[in-house]
């Protein structure tokens, strides 16, 4: 038979004590009574009580004073005060010190049984509260542990099958070519096939890797460069040219080819505009469209705003919040079955959000949808937003030497700025990447400036300055008659505070 929780019951009268007594045996508890604190006391101290009911009136200490100590060496027991008419402050005072509640003398039966039941029940709240919020903790933390375990599966086995699938595509690419001997139209055309089919499995690779980066809090390392808008939406377009085909689906490109450059990462950006069109061709009936246009430059004209819209069976009301969420696929019943893994658009708003920029969807039901996004325009402004900011951050954090280096090109007969012609420019730009590290960053700047930013101290910043000095002008990559200058600003050596670091790149930086 299992022991009864204990009920102590303090009070200095017989009478009293023998009563509420009575009622706590008679509700299923066993009744162990104190004349006064200091029995009282020395009886917690020796067994654990499942509740105290307490008159205020004990001798050696009175009032709240002893529930207050009373509470500081037992401070998850549950107590009733029994307190007098008359008793000296307020009944309130006793729950505000951290009584579970009180009565007042003369009581009946019924009211100490009402009060008994009551904290009873609160007890039990709590502690089924507890046990639940200990059950929570721990399958939290099994959640996290199998979270953690399903990251690295699937960047393990992502990694694992990238690299033989790119031996597949090369060597079928080679045999299509008929490097290793004749090949018939029928078979180039199964290899083409297999090929297709490679290029989604390793896409879906790719976007795994993606999101196991993300999940596992790394983000996607985005590296910017100056980029045409229109380069991108061609690159995305050839990827998946045989798709629009096969669906009988028409792309249009819409964007003005003298639209500013913008500054993102080319290969996330291309990733971008493939997920969007790809969600197109999906969705979008055989004989539909695919229109990516713009909508100018936002106020501040440091971002531009794109949009793809399709003509295809468009969003439910209900999906439209969550076509973002990854995993979530909320058309596949509208669409005789359209499959995917649910991440395309979850990973284009990371990317998106990555560049500073922003992402929505609008639609309606049978009409289409249009997913309008901002990238930002190459300028002073988001150089230094997107590369100088992080970089600097990246170096205090690993408590590591960073510099800005500007390079100019001059006219050495009148010292004024030049604009290179576009070949030159080309191999200004093909040539600095071969002169800095991958962890460097190297932006180009309207055909007359480039920027690089270096995890390097001021000696090593000027070296990198002087290295394409020479190699600029005498490498046969400039004009006749053109000199290159360089002016530096590191931190901490020449800025001591990172706000004079800033101060001084901020000089340096261009804002046309």
């Amino acid at each position: 038979m299992a022991e009864k929780e204990k009920v102590l019951v303090v009070d200095p009268e017989d009478s009293a004590r023998e009563m509420v007594s009575s009622i706590v045996k008679e509700i299923g508890y066993e009744a162990v009574t104190a004349k006064n604190g200091k029995e009282a006391l020395e009886i917690l101290r020796s067994a654990p009580s499942a509740m105290m009911l307490a008159n205020l009136k004990i001798s050696e200490a009175e009032g709240l004073e002893w529930i207050r100590s009373a509470l500081t060496e037992f401070p998850d027991l549950p107590i009733i005060c029994m307190a007098d008419q008359g008793t000296s402050g307020s009944l309130a005072d006793l729950v505000a010190s951290g009584a579970a509640d009180y009565i007042t003398k003369p009581f009946t039966a019924d009211e100490m049984r009402a009060r008994l039941n009551r904290v009873i029940q609160e007890r039990s709240r709590i502690a089924d509260l507890m046990k639940r919020a200990l059950e929570l903790e721990r399958t939290n933390e099994e959640l996290k542990r199998l979270d953690t375990l399903k990251s690295t599966f699937i960047s393990s086995i992502s990694h694992e099958l990238r690299t033989p699938l790119t031996v597949i595509r090369e060597f079928i690419s080679l045999i299509i070519e008929g490097y290793g001997g004749p090949v018939t139209e029928d078979q180039k055309e199964y290899l083409g096939i297999a090929n297709k089919n490679i290029m989604r499995l390793t896409n879906l690779i790719e976007t795994l890797l993606d999101f196991s980066r993300i999940e596992s809090g790394k983000g996607l390392k985005l590296r910017f460069e100056p980029v045409p808008v229109t380069e991108v939406v061609e690159d995305a377009s050839m990827t998946l040219s045989q798709e629009l085909e096969e669906k009988r689906v028409t792309l249009e490109n819409q964007i003005d080819p003298d639209t500013p450059l913008v500054l993102i990462d080319r290969n996330r950006m291309v990733e971008v505009f493939i997920n969007l069109i790809a969600n197109g061709i999906k969705f979008t009936p055989p004989g539909g469209k695919i229109v990516i246009g713009s909508k100018g430059l936002t106020e501040k004209r440091d971002y531009l705003k794109v949009v793809v819209s399709d003509t295809g069976v468009g969003i439910s009301p209900e999906d439209l919040p969550k076509i973002f969420d990854r995993f979530y696929q909320g058309q596949t019943g509208q669409t005789g079955g359209v499959t995917g893994t649910g991440l395309g658009l979850a990973i284009t708003k990371e990317i998106i959000e990555g560049h500073r920029g922003e992402i929505h969807a609008e639609s309606r039901l049978g009409s289409g949808a249009s997913f309008i996004f901002t990238i930002p325009v190459l300028g002073g402004n988001t150089i230094y937003r997107l590369v100088l900011l992080p970089m600097l951050e990246e170096a205090q954090r690993d408590k590591i030497s960073f510099s800005m280096i500007r390079v100019d090109f001059l006219d050495q007969r009148t010292k004024r700025d030049i604009v290179l012609n576009h070949e030159a420019w080309e191999g200004v730009r093909y040539a600095l990447v071969k002169l800095v590290r991958s962890v460097d960053a190297v932006v180009p700047f309207q055909n007359n400036t480039v920027y690089i930013f270096s995890f390097n101290d001021e000696k090593m910043a000027k070296e990198i300055g002087e290295r394409v000095q020479v190699k600029l002008t005498q490498g046969g990559y400039l004009p006749r008659g053109t000199e290159v200058q360089f002016r530096i600003c590191s931190y901490p050596a020449e800025a001591g505070r990172a706000e004079d670091f800033l101060k001084g790149c901020r000089s340096l930086l261009r804002e046309d």
